[in-house]
């Protein structure tokens, strides 16, 4: 090819052309955004309803059933959810990934507490007060006048300017006639009016201090680091302006963990081209060589690091992970073109012709494999959105690996014959014999132990190749024992991460007080800080959406600097449960990462909610006592809050001038408040809530007391037209897709794969439940990921292979070269298999992503392979004599780059450390099934290539 005599001919043209790629790259790496994960924020949208006093059943039938009809036809919908509970309903619309996305409120009020007792005496109710509010406050434009040649607007502006106005607002006359306007009643004579806070329903701790707590979001393109620097530069000049005894802390900071899993990262990433250098150096054995596939190495990762801006791809762990994937395989090429070049001069060919005839006879071939590499991740590009949150993240590690390959491609056939020609002289022992008799002693032996295995490689393979239908019956007994082995292994979603918190929920029973809810948090609270160590910050929060509820929050440290492990923490947590008989104790985690929330997801579906709760409840407690590898199973329903049901007489209501609407409007009124109008103080609006005062909204006989007008304006109390009994009713209502659910969710225990759980849960009600009628459920959570993942994964794979197979066939004209090829690919599955069984690992989807990688790596020895068997029968090669010599000739090459690809990854499989958990499945699947499929294939390929034709060289 022209190319490589062009750069061969023009060395300074090459050298000052990577020069400024390098330069240029190291000018712009400051600015390439830092992150943990690549951006993979899922498309969702929630909206949020608030419909006072209203209880779940009235809200989920007057509101989240009539906007889940309305949103339902929203266009790239995948799924929709939502939650009516008492006074709120949430849709959570949940878009694919391809979707385009892009409240502030004050807990300040004027409180208006009205005396249920001066009501009466004034024959009033909360309804007339609020009406009277509203009339008294407002700002109208009125038009305008013309007087002379100037023209002004008329304003009527009868705003509220201050609390005593408030109070003094008159809101009724008693005894007045048309000659006596009677006594007045201002507010003030019925009503106390307070500018304060709404009602407390939650109360948080910081460290054993009364506290708030701030979340600061960045922008979707902003660096993580950058904004956590930033932050704290700035919180000791915040810290100056506030008032004595208040300070602003910073409780996490999740830049902490992103710079020790990147410190780690980049730890793998140089130990990884290290141990390289050295596997090269070792089979090489010449400085000259090394330095070449040495100075490769760093130029073509700082050329992917350029692309990389300008493709908008930040630093983070996926694509530094898939420069690590990268690295071995970037000196791949290098390799071959370098060793052929080398062959070269050891037929003692000038330098200049040894690299240009050197790099001419190989790139076809380092072309084809690299394309081959490279097909491989096409798919996981195109069906990104159809894999979820991981296709999102591994479409940045696939854009990584794709750069650096081409990348390195590009160094192979311009920089490395270069080099060799014309920079770094590459001679052989013959041409430059060693002086020093040490090193001279240790090169014989290393050469002589080279030649023993290539004469013991070539015999074992003659050997083999008498046998050729033994061996592929051997090899398929093997791959058909994997396959059965395989099924036993299990699978998890994704390996978890270190985490940087934990947060245990617990949960008390319905209606238990606020002050209750404290007091046994803070008993947790008190055994945490005697029992538990290792964490930096413990944020207490008690109530919230229900007084019962509270969580205690364990900030911990980096993950380079954690002293006791998340799960070290939760194994001392769980032996203190019983400690706490009247409680539910659950931990949530807040590590990063993938995987859900809750692996282990059973989902109830039911028209009948009671029956949905309690097939819930039996389900659960069937895995508490049969399962105890399952965690903290629960249910994310209750079966019922206390409530007091009005039940309104309407035929004695319509006789007494009442209807429902009145009634339930000033029920509400009187326990909820009524917002009557807006009180404007500086720059804010505050709403005037008029409800009734705390001592008259406290029992069941205060509700009987509250007065309802009817339409001749009399009062009549709210037990003479209704009768109220004490029930239960539903906490909160779950849909999803329009349908009611209750879940049954849990955690899995170490070494317990989703697989074999989900086995376990089957079997389970399958011998002791009995489905109910109207009730039917089904596996989320992880189960369903798995499922789903793994048919996309499969089908990505079949698609792989195929690109993989056009590219050999299009290299080697011919459809048989690489049907022989492809065949050697179950062989990966194979190795797969035999080390994680070995290891005692669990397959994961970030193992099965491993293996899609793993497809266009397998077949670049069975490439080289044919390629140079082909090349030798040309020459008039017996086709024994021919495969035999092939993998001889080859066996150095592949075992290099095999070496350096397996070296490569090596530290991030093995030894990744904090952070990088999700990711060593990919390089750990890559360098077993190297390992072991890659020594197989050498005596495999040339065993299907000979049986393919021995017709044709008969």
């Amino acid at each position: 090819m022209r190319i490589t005599e062009t750069v061969v001919n023009r060395p300074i043209a090459v050298v000052i052309l990577f020069a400024l790629f390098i330069g240029l790259a190291a000018f712009l790496v400051p600015n390439i955004p830092v992150e943990l994960f690549p951006d993979m924020e899922r498309p969702i949208v929630m909206v949020q309803t608030i419909y006072k006093g209203a209880g779940p059943e009235d809200v989920e039938r007057n509101i989240t059933e009539v906007l889940e009809k309305q949103l339902s036809n929203v266009s790239d919908l995948e799924s929709i959810s939502s939650t009516s509970s008492e006074g709120k309903s949430i849709v959570k619309l949940e878009f694919s990934f391809s979707k385009d996305l892009d409240d502030a409120t004050t807990d300040i009020i004027v409180r208006v507490d009205v005396s249920e007792n001066r009501l009466e005496a004034y024959n009033m109710t909360l309804s007339n007060v609020a009406g009277k509010l509203s009339a008294q406050n407002y700002q109208l434009g009125s038009g305008s006048i013309e007087d002379g040649e100037r023209e002004f607007l008329i304003r009527t502006d009868e705003e509220f300017d201050s609390l005593d106005e408030i109070k003094n607002v008159i809101i009724a006359t008693i005894n007045s006639t048309a000659d006596d306007p009677g006594q007045i009643v201002r507010l003030k004579d019925v009503a106390t009016v307070i500018k304060t806070y709404a009602d407390e329903n939650n109360r948080v701790y910081i460290n054993g201090n009364p506290g708030i707590t701030i979340q600061i979001t960045k922008e979707s393109d902003a660096n993580s680091v950058s904004v956590s620097d930033a932050v704290q530069n700035n919180i000791a000049s915040i810290n100056k302006g506030l008032p004595v005894g208040v300070e602003l802390i910073i409780l996490s900071d999740s830049s902490s963990s992103i710079r020790s899993t990147m410190d780690t990262t980049y730890s793998s990433l140089i130990q990884g081209i290290i141990l390289a250098m050295l596997v090269l150096f070792l089979f090489l054995r010449t400085w000259g060589s090394t330095i070449i596939i040495g100075l490769s190495i760093p130029i073509s990762i700082f050329i992917t690091i350029l692309f990389m801006y300008f493709m908008d791809l930040s630093i983070n762990l996926m694509t530094l992970t898939g420069l690590i994937l990268g690295l071995g395989m970037v000196v791949d090429c290098s390799i071959v073109i370098l060793e052929n070049i080398f062959r070269y001069r050891l037929r003692g060919t000038k330098l200049t012709a040894a690299a240009v005839l050197g790099s001419k006879e190989m790139i076809s071939a380092i072309t084809a494999s690299t394309l081959t590499t490279i097909c491989v991740f096409i798919p996981i590009i195109l069906f990104a959105d159809d894999l979820g949150m991981i296709g999102q993240i591994f479409t940045a590690l696939s854009y990584t690996i794709i750069i650096a390959l081409s990348v390195s491609l590009l160094v192979a056939i311009t920089l490395v014959p270069t080099l060799s020609a014309h920079f770094i002289t590459l001679n052989t022992r013959v041409q430059k014999p060693l002086k020093n008799k040490v090193i001279k002693a240790i090169d014989s032996k290393m050469e002589r132990g080279f030649d023993l295995l290539d004469l013991g490689y070539k015999k074992i393979l003659r050997q083999i190749l008498n046998h050729k239908v033994k061996v592929l019956v051997l090899t398929l007994l093997i791959f058909i024992a994997s396959l059965i082995q395989f099924s036993s292994l299990g699978i998890i979603l994704a390996p978890p991460m270190s985490e940087d918190s934990l947060t245990i929920s617990m949960e008390l029973p319905l209606g238990t007080s606020l002050d209750e809810t404290e007091y046994e948090t803070m008993q947790l609270v008190s055994l945490i800080e005697n029992e538990i160590g290792g964490y930096e910050n413990i944020i207490v929060t008690i109530g919230g959406s229900l007084t019962n509820e509270a969580s205690v929050e364990l900030v911990l440290p980096s993950f380079d600097e954690q002293t006791v492990t998340v799960n070290q923490m939760k194994t001392m947590l769980r032996n203190h449960f019983n400690d706490f008989p009247a409680a539910t104790l659950e931990f949530t985690s807040r590590g990063p990462g993938m995987g859900n929330s809750n692996p282990v997801d059973l989902l109830i579906t039911s028209d009948d909610n009671d029956a949905a709760i309690n097939a819930a409840e039996e389900i659960k407690n069937l895995i508490i006592e049969y399962l105890p590898r399952i965690t903290e199973p629960s249910t994310d329903v209750d079966a019922g809050v206390p409530q007091i049901e009005v039940s309104l007489d309407r035929d004695r209501a319509y006789a007494l001038g009442l209807d429902m609407y009145s009634v339930a409007r000033e029920i509400s009124a009187g326990l909820n408040g009524v917002t009557a109008t807006t009180y404007r103080i500086g720059g804010d609006e505050l709403d005037v809530i008029v409800l009734l005062q705390e001592d008259d909204r406290n029992s069941r006989m205060d509700l009987e007391k509250i007065f309802v007008k009817n339409n001749k304006g009399e009062k009549i109390a709210l037990s003479n037209i209704a009768t109220l009994t004490n029930s239960k009713g539903p906490v909160a209502i779950n849909r999803e897709d329009e349908k009611r659910i209750v879940h049954v969710v849990g955690g899995l225990a170490d070494n317990y794969a989703s697989t074999v759980a989900q086995a376990d849960i089957e079997a389970l009600l399958k011998e002791y439940y009995v489905v109910p009628d109207g009730v039917s459920y089904s596996l989320g959570g992880d189960f369903k990921d798995i499922a789903d993942q793994t048919n996309q994964l499969l089908i990505i794979f079949i698609i792989a292979a195929l690109l993989v197979f056009g590219v050999m066939a299009a290299q080697f004209e011919s459809l048989k070269d690489p049907f022989i090829i492809i065949l050697t690919m179950p062989l990966m599955i194979v190795g797969v298999v035999i080390f994680y069984t070995i290891s005692g690992l669990t397959f994961s989807i970030m193992s099965a992503v491993g293996l899609v990688v793993l497809a266009g790596l397998v077949v670049n020895s069975g490439i080289v392979l044919v390629d140079y068997t082909n090349l030798l029968l040309k020459r008039g090669y017996h086709l024994v004599d021919a495969c035999v010599e092939a993998g001889g000739n080859r066996l150095k090459p592949i075992l290099m780059t095999s070496a350096t690809t397996i070296l490569g990854m090596a530290p991030l499989a093995f030894f990744g450390g904090a952070g990088t958990e999700q990711v060593q499945p990919i390089a750990q699947t890559i360098v077993g099934g190297l390992l072991i499929s890659g020594i197989m294939t050498l005596f495999v390929t040339p065993v299907i290539f000979a049986v393919f034709n021995k017709r044709k060289y008969s």
